[in-house]
């Protein structure tokens, strides 16, 4: 065999043998990963697998992605294959018990009907086209469940959406949720609340709103959530005894300055008698629960950034009584608060404290840093500014302060001589003097939490953001009373995108630095154009004016410096990006340009070192 013809079977043979490899691969490792990401990005969590080890009935999973159309949006196209990736992983490592197929919906088509029959919502592009990207889900018994688009923004919470949708499919029944709340949260006639949470939790609960007069609460309820509660008589203090009591499951949120419960509404009014403070005192004191509805708690150190005026100029100052919980003030030991990688913003949130009870144990959930004080609500009622706030300020001995409790154990009752009278009658009921086994209640002293505001923010370009785990929190803290626990670990996968941290860090530093040099010198200008305006209204600006020698020199000294004022500031705004700029190019020759041309050099080298030893 000649050389050439030798060749080409090497080369027959290799095409041949990287076919047949990566058959085989398909076949041997369906579903083998190797994770080499810094954050573990594409490793499935725990409570993945639990969810995958436990179905024991076939399901089918329909991925609708309109895979032509979305081509045209790199966003998009590098979403669907992450969404693709983790399907294919799913149903490899269920053991044959999840179906997929992925279908892409031609227009006009039936698989465009079924698309849209099953309730996807596609998203129209330019050219008249749209974009189908959501799945369907069904069990053996028909019963279906959707994601109706996958949003490349909600990333942090794919697995779990996905992983839901599952769990939901899987089970026998839908947990059952009891609400007592005086915030405006009941959803409308479409379902729908206005509140992202509390939507949240009617897509994998079912909810039952007890109206302010309720004299009874669902026996079938599986927990009951507390949320800023309204003032309620001793039978109905007495009938949410009873149920915790019974079923043991129960979230209180409380607050002594609820600013959600004072938010304007579409009039522009607060609601009618909405309450500023809630608390549930004789339940507290049965359980041991510390809880002052006339302080709230501040923190001088993780002080969330608001807007305020100074000197007729917007800034942006760190307020005390908004604040964040970063993760390393969460209970790292237990699951529902481990997984949760951003902070928990709070808006004015109470203290709570614990006195040791019988049969209770209690541990910290949610902490403030050291550099935390009380404040009379009274005063964080009147809106105070950063600098009447940190005026005279002294950290609390006690701190860090507690803001969110979890109660472990037996829990007494409120009533320990049996129920109220109800128009002279004592209530017809079996009382119980404690719960009737172990009992969960969690308590948080802050319902702004809650409010959007705090933990989504809205992108002109990329539109609504979730900067803050307050959502995740919630959720995770209710699957744990009432839910699926295999679901916790899932709430807050970090995303896939990777920010020029470093990048990001001095641009913060440049822009802090240029915006106190533009600052001192609009301060400068503002005064120089005052002075002027002054002498030009007395007639003092100038010589035709009558001005003296004095007054005319200051003037053309007052021009001057006003035109050199904003000659500078043009010059700073023009200035502004050239350090950053000048580091991204050199972050792009390092990380973009130099590897490849590290690698061409040294084939250039192995060739010609090769040749020369030929030769």
């Amino acid at each position: 065999m000649n050389r050439t013809r030798f060749l080409w079977v090497m080369i027959f043979s290799l095409i041949l043998g990287f076919a047949g490899l990566n058959m085989a691969s398909r076949i041997l490792l369906d579903g083998a990963r190797i994770d080499l990401t810094e954050r573990g990005l594409y490793q499935l969590s725990e409570g993945t697998q639990d969810v995958l080890d436990r179905l024991d009935e076939p399901m089918s999973l329909d991925f609708y992605y309109s895979r032509a159309d979305a081509a045209g949006y790199p966003e998009v196209r590098a979403y669907g294959a992450r969404v693709r990736e983790l399907l294919r992983t799913l149903a490899a490592r269920s053991g044959g018990a999840l179906r997929l197929e992925e279908i892409d919906p031609a227009p006009f088509s039936p698989a465009e009907d079924a698309a849209i029959a099953s309730g996807l919502q596609p998203v129209p592009v330019e050219g008249g086209g749209q974009i189908f990207f959501g799945l369907v889900g069904r069990n053996a018994v028909d019963d279906a469940r959707i994601i109706a688009f996958f949003d490349p923004q909600d990333e942090a919470r794919l697995e779990y959406e996905i992983v839901r949708l599952i769990a939901e499919l899987e089970r026998a029944r839908t947990p059952h949720l009891a609400i007592i709340s005086d915030l405006p949260f009941a959803p409308n006639r479409e379902g729908r609340s206005g509140n992202r949470i509390i939507d949240e939790l009617g897509a994998t609960y079912q909810l039952s709103w007890l109206e302010p007069e309720f004299d009874a609460i669902p026996e079938d309820a599986d927990a009951v959530l507390v949320i800023h509660p309204p003032l309620m008589s001793e039978t109905q203090l007495y009938l949410l005894d009873q149920f915790i009591l019974a079923r043991g499951r129960a979230l209180v949120a409380v607050d002594p300055m609820a600013h959600l419960a004072l938010k304007p509404g579409p009039d522009g009014l607060p609601p009618l008698n909405a309450q500023r403070a809630s608390d549930l005192g004789r339940l507290f004191a049965s359980w041991g629960v510390i809880y002052d509805r006339n302080a709230v708690a501040m923190d001088a150190e993780t002080g969330l950034p608001v807007q305020i005026i100074e000197g007729g100029r917007t800034r942006m100052r760190a307020y005390p009584l908004w604040f964040s919980v970063p993760p390393s003030g969460l209970n790292q030991t237990l699951p529902s608060l481990a997984g949760l990688s951003r902070s928990v913003n709070l808006g004015a949130p109470g203290v709570l404290g614990f006195d040791d009870q019988a049969g209770l144990s209690v541990t910290p959930l949610l902490s403030t840093s050291a550099q935390a004080a009380r404040l009379d609500a009274d005063i964080a009622a009147s809106s105070p500014s950063p600098e009447e706030l940190m005026r005279g300020f002294e950290a609390d001995p006690d701190a860090p302060l507690s803001l969110g409790l979890l109660l472990d154990g037996v829990l007494a009752t409120a009533f320990p001589d049996g129920p109220p009278a109800e128009d002279g009658a004592p209530l017809n009921r079996a009382h119980l003097d404690e719960s009737t086994g172990p009992g969960e209640v969690i308590v948080l002293a802050d319902v702004d939490l809650f409010d959007p505001a705090f933990f989504l923010r809205a992108d002109p370009v990329q539109g609504e953001q979730v900067v803050a785990d307050n959502l995740a929190l919630v959720l995770n803290l209710v699957d744990r009373l009432a839910g699926d626990r295999a679901l916790v670990s899932l709430r807050s996968r970090s995303r896939s995108d990777r920010p020029m941290t470093r990048v990001d860090a001095l641009r913060t530093a440049a822009e802090a630095r240029y915006l106190t040099l533009q600052d001192t010198l609009q301060a400068e200008l503002n005064e120089a154009e005052g002075r002027l305006d002054e002498l030009t209204r007395l007639g003092r600006a100038s010589a035709l004016g009558g001005a003296g020698s004095d007054d005319a020199a200051e003037a053309d000294a007052l021009r001057t410096q006003i035109l050199d004022a904003r000659e500078r500031l043009r010059e700073i705004e023009r200035g502004f990006r050239v350090e950053i700029d000048a580091l991204e190019n050199r972050l792009l020759l390092w990380t973009l340009w130099l590897p490849p041309l590290v690698v061409l050099v040294f084939g250039v080298i192995a060739a010609l070192v090769r040749r020369r030893r030929r030769a």
